[in-house]
């Protein structure tokens, strides 16, 4: 199986961030549009986004488990291409900084490659651009 590893710091403590991985109206801020996602093991909650000829728009997502502001686990499926991924967020604080470690993985290796890629890009862009720039901007606010 394959898995993206991607990492990025930020200049805000931990709790921010995990606040930011953990509240719909936020994750719909720099993430994909979010519904009904709650702390609880089992939960389902659903990213979607604009359909287009290579997936439906919809992420049905189900918390696998979590250590509340440390990390954050949850299948990631995708019905039409029938991907079925995990997702693990992990929060590390460093001199003032929280360093996010994003770990997606079960990917298969020829099936999934061009979800892979598109997700690799889209989750780097979000997490170096949207949120970086969502949480400098809350920070100034502050």
């Amino acid at each position: 199986m394959a898995t993206i590893n991607l990492s990025h710091s930020y200049p805000v403590a931990k709790e921010k961030v995990w606040e930011q991985l953990t509240r719909d109206e936020l994750l719909t801020a720099w993430c994909l549009p979010s519904a009904n996602f709650a702390l609880e093991k089992g939960r389902q909650f659903k990213f979607e986004d604009k359909p287009s000829p290579f997936w439906d728009g919809v992420f049905i997502n189900t918390v696998i488990d979590f250590d509340a502001g440390a990390f954050l686990s949850y299948r990631c499926t995708n019905a039409r291409s029938k991907m079925d991924t995990i997702v693990t967020w992990k929060l590390t604080e460093k001199n003032g900084s929280t360093e996010l470690s994003l770990e997606h993985s079960g990917f298969r290796p020829f099936k999934d490659l061009f979800t892979k890629m598109a997700l690799t890009t889209g989750w780097k862009s979000m997490m170096e651009k949207k949120l970086h720039g969502k949480l400098l901007a809350e920070k100034q606010e502050s």
